[in-house]
């Protein structure tokens, strides 16, 4: 019997003690309902920047040996001076073999995502509140898609590895000492023999691991995944950068060959030859003025009902509501991701761009990588106007030479463009797009 009494005084004791340890998520806890206004998010912001190398000048002794060789022709051609075609040598070009496989349709977006929680401290005594200094976003998952009408898609982007988060919960020491008489009973102060003691001791670390961060990308979507625990809110800012791709249309570029001194001396660039490069750029036709995707964002709220007065966890009486958000939201606008490139022609009676045949009879849009590039031909062009002369040989024939640069020859509206278009046509640098 006293065997008895000794065993239950033990279960009695290690319930009590277990019952009083800390080491708990919660004192109790239920799923209440859903709930859509606990959690808002939106995107803080965003910024989208081109991949690649940008498109850069190069000087003779930068181009490839091919290209060296043909340029070398054109420029003893044109210099016979050993001056003039020496001072040639340094200008600067462009290679075409740099730049053949150049695309613009690539981007590189950054963007920050904002979460919070509402905070309503006007309800904190109501019963029927569900706010709480406690309160916390124990899990959410949100996710950006963009419809697949724009033609985009997303390429890859910096959320390839799990992150996990570990905590320390406690160290716990169990040390357990019996002493008894040798009739089974317990042992008192006053007793000097017959007595045996038994005593354990265990000692043991408690952590637990979490998912800090977690994701996952398609063609389309791009999906975070966040789970939250003891003392570690959601709140906050999660910065995505991802690379996008937009579906592809050709363009050609025309990149001027510029002497830096005339043959007559007068010291002003001439263009000994016109390039054109090939590029990707993105699909124009029915270019959206703002691209929009859907956010979506799912979540876990964690409402502490009461005990929320102490810091730690363990008393808490919990309520889960769960909950979801979905938005419309701005990524870019049509500014953002149109190539910036410059041709030059009139907006007199409307827009009208010059253009440039080539010898094999094809025309194509006289246009420029940027606008420092599409000025300097228009001066040049204004340059030649004012003397009557292309490439620096004056022509004795007057305004009605046509203006051919090598084998190619500049039209607008169709038509050969000759000096007394360019003294009578207001040309000015125009944006293409």
């Amino acid at each position: 019997m006293k065997k008895l009494s000794l065993l239950l005084s033990g279960i009695l004791l290690l319930l009590f003690v277990s019952a009083c340890t800390s080491v708990k998520r919660f004192k109790s806890a239920t799923y209440k309902s859903q709930d859509n206004t606990l959690v808002d998010m939106d995107l803080f912001g965003s910024r989208l920047t081109m991949e690649g190398t940008e498109l850069s000048d190069r000087n003779l002794w930068e181009l490839s040996a091919s290209a060296q060789t043909q340029l070398i022709q054109i420029l003893n051609e044109r210099y016979p001076d050993n001056g003039q075609f020496i001072r040639s040598l340094n200008n600067e070009y462009l290679s075409r073999a740099d730049v053949a496989a150049f695309d613009l349709t690539e981007k590189k977006l950054r963007m920050v995502f904002t979460i919070s929680k509402k905070r309503d401290y006007k309800i904190l005594n109501h019963a029927s509140g569900r706010f709480s200094p406690a309160d916390r976003i124990e899990y959410l998952k949100f996710s950006l898609e963009i419809p697949e009408k724009y033609n985009l898609q997303f390429k890859e982007w910096n959320r390839y590895a799990t992150e996990y988060g570990e905590i320390e919960i406690a160290d716990m020491s169990f040390s357990r000492s019996f002493d008894l008489d040798v009739d089974g009973s317990w042992a008192t102060k006053s007793d000097v023999c017959g007595k045996s003691s038994f005593s354990r001791s265990e000692a043991q670390e408690v952590r637990s691991r979490y998912l800090k961060l977690n994701g996952s990308i398609s063609d389309h979507k791009i999906g975070v995944e966040e789970e939250g625990t003891r003392e570690i809110d959601l709140t906050g800012n999660v910065i995505a950068d991802v690379s996008l791709e937009f579906k592809g249309f050709p363009e050609r570029l025309t990149i001027p060959l510029y002497t830096g001194e005339s043959k007559d001396g007068t010291g002003g660039a001439t263009v000994a030859a016109l390039r054109f490069v090939d590029v990707l750029v993105p699909r124009m036709k029915d270019a959206p003025d703002t691209i929009h995707a859907v956010l979506q964002l799912d979540y876990i709220y964690r409402h502490v009902q009461s005990g929320w007065k102490t810091y730690q966890e363990w008393d808490d009486q919990v309520e889960y509501y769960s909950g979801t958000v979905k938005k419309e939201i701005a990524l870019f606008t049509k500014r953002d991701y149109i190539p910036n490139f410059y041709g030059i022609g009139t907006e007199i009676g409307g827009k009208t761009m010059m253009k440039v045949r080539r010898g094999t009879g094809t025309d194509y849009l006289l246009q420029f990588k940027d606008y420092p590039d599409a000025s300097r031909f228009l001066e040049w062009l204004r340059s030649i106007s004012e003397d009557g002369s292309i490439s620096g040989e004056r022509r004795n024939s007057g305004l009605g030479v046509p203006v051919m640069i090598g084998k190619n020859l500049l039209l607008v509206n169709g038509e050969p463009v000759n000096m007394e278009q360019l003294v009578k046509t207001e040309l000015k640098v125009i944006p293409l797009y």
